[in-house]
């Protein structure tokens, strides 16, 4: 059984090579510097990362940080679940 708060712990523990690896493995090219905002966001964040209420929030945040680009090019890293079969 997956258990929400150890994932959401695990994800908001990420680090900067794990998130580079998931992207490259999943053939997503985002810049270093706009995956550190990404990371910024999912670390200092007051909701869990894995509630499907707090994607849009997420996506959001990111446009408003960086771009729609940046935004459109993470947006399957969430929607595919990428980030929940890493931590798996």
């Amino acid at each position: 059984m997956l258990n929400l708060y150890h994932m959401n712990h695990r994800i908001q523990n990420l680090s900067l090579k794990v998130l580079r690896r998931i992207c490259k493995s999943h053939d997503i090219v985002i810049a270093d510097g706009d995956l550190k905002i990404i990371l910024h966001i999912i670390k200092n964040n007051p909701y869990p990362v894995l509630n499907d209420e707090y994607e849009p929030i997420l996506l959001f945040e990111i446009t408003r940080e960086t771009s729609d680009q940046v935004c459109n090019t993470f947006k399957p890293i969430l929607e595919k679940d990428y980030l929940i079969q890493e931590m798996d």
